[in-house]
């Protein structure tokens, strides 16, 4: 079998996880897991211009992440529907939050180039530089707007590969982009996370899931919650001129 496809097919939304000492990642785990993962991605001009905080088990403090998350999410639904009409109940999605062992929170990072991307092309030894290209990634403005896309692109990578190592040894992991952002987002993070310097890109947990979410839907509900065809999503640009003469 594919091991892309035999690693990754063990993926499945966790909904609670399990809180029993055993079933929890420990530090080493995590760091094995991340450490393996950091060399399998890559940055442009190698600025991984991201930070990733990592929370251990701390029951209370998951709980208020989560609790931020739904309320978050609550306050959306109530506005656009009021709350008359809204869904009054918790999320699936976001519970993993709540019983997480394990939170990673993920936001762009300010940082300066490295050697070859130096500007410095004339000093000895510098000759063989990258020389004067603007290097954006030292501007908190820049990387908290304009460079929030194209970062979190690289964020996704990331985590992608290390819900990857997560998974071969067996755990679960679950992301999470529904939270607050925006002007007021110290008021939120820093009571939770103090040293953020952005507001989160994303949120991902670790832990060995007891329940998914999938386990929480009738078989109804399942059926109906299906994912589009491939084709729906996919457009080969070039296409073939008897493709293009029934358009």
């Amino acid at each position: 079998m594919n091991i892309l496809k035999e690693v990754y097919s063990r993926r499945k939304h966790p909904m609670i996880y399990a809180d029993v000492k055993s079933l929890v990642p420990t530090k080493n785990e995590i760091k094995e897991i991340i450490s393996e993962a950091y060399p399998l991605v890559t940055s442009f001009r190698k600025a991984f211009a991201y930070e990733i905080h990592i929370l251990g088990p701390n029951k209370e403090r998951s709980n208020s992440i989560w609790k931020v998350c739904e309320e978050h999410k609550q306050r959306i639904d109530d506005e656009e529907y009021g709350k008359e009409n809204a869904m009054q109940k918790y999320s699936r999605g976001l519970l993993h939050i709540r019983t997480a062992p394990w939170t990673l929170i993920a936001t762009p990072r300010v940082c300066h180039p490295n050697a070859f991307h130096s500007e410095d092309n004339v000093s000895s030894g510098q000759e063989e530089t990258d020389g004067k290209s603007v290097w954006e990634f030292a501007d908190y403005e820049h990387m908290n707007t304009w460079n929030r896309e194209s970062g979190a692109l690289e964020i996704a990578m990331f985590l992608k590969m290390i819900m990857g190592g997560a998974l071969q040894r067996g755990y679960d992991s679950g992301f999470c982009v529904c939270f607050p952002k925006g002007k007021k987002w110290q008021d939120v993070w820093k009571p939770l996370v103090p040293n953020l310097k952005f507001w989160p890109t994303v949120i991902q947990t670790i832990g060995k899931a007891i329940k998914y979410q999938y386990e929480d839907k009738s078989e109804r509900a399942l059926k109906l919650d299906t994912a589009p065809d491939l084709d729906e999503i996919l457009n080969f640009a070039d296409k073939e001129k008897n493709e293009v003469d029934k358009i």
